[in-house]
């Protein structure tokens, strides 16, 4: 159905068909056909713009594809959704991580800042928060994001590591290097909490 007609399709219909074009999408992609996949999101989208998980595929496209201002624009979308969208927070979450790994930290502390406004007490937000922060430079921000991820999640071992990385950008070294040794303490097999706590250690004897 095209033009007209689509308008005269109900909710649920205009759902089933989003659905289908979006697992379209992913099956064309799994078999490396990116023009079709990229055709199958728009049509998702056409079926229902705010389709949340077609937004953030759509918008990491965009990303990828040079076109940050239009990526920027579907991100941020996703947080004027409806409050009974579906996995929405988890949704904005694996936007700002895509974020992170495209290096678009500027981006992603907007997003982590103003989904944190809608979901506060989601420790993943604040944790995603901290990381575009440091790399930011707005240490004060990172610090505090990663604590209260922490005493969202205490027992977040993730999360006990990335405190210790703020507290060692902020200069913090004592508190960092304890930090990191209770990180390291939860899971001895960690190697990037093990290198984080070596280098931290050393950063503290050069001062010394």
């Amino acid at each position: 159905m095209r033009g007209a007609a689509r308008t005269k399709v109900g909710k649920r219909e205009r759902l089933f068909w989003a659905e289908a074009a979006y697992a379209d999408s992913i099956f064309r992609t799994a078999i490396g056909d990116h023009e079709g996949s990229l055709s199958a999101l728009r049509q998702a989208l056409a079926w229902k713009p705010d389709y949340a998980p077609a937004i953030l595929s759509m918008g990491s496209v965009d990303y990828q594809l040079g076109r940050r201002a239009q990526g920027r624009k579907l991100f941020q979308s996703l947080l004027s959704l409806p409050p009974d969208t579906p996995d929405l927070c988890e949704i904005v979450d694996k936007a700002g991580s895509f974020l992170i790994r495209f290096g678009a930290y500027k981006d992603g502390l907007a997003l982590y800042r103003a989904a944190i406004e809608r979901f506060p007490a989601a420790a993943a937000l604040h944790d995603g928060l901290a990381c575009c922060a440091g790399h930011e430079d707005a240490l004060d921000e990172a610090v505090a994001a990663a604590e209260r991820a922490l005493q969202l999640w205490p027992d977040n071992q993730k999360f006990v590591n990335n405190l210790g990385w703020s507290l060692f950008q902020e200069g913090r070294l004592d508190e960092a290097v304890n930090m990191l040794e209770r990180a390291v303490s939860m899971d001895p097999t960690d190697e990037l909490a093990r290198e984080n706590l070596r280098f931290c250690k050393a950063s503290s004897a050069a001062k010394a």
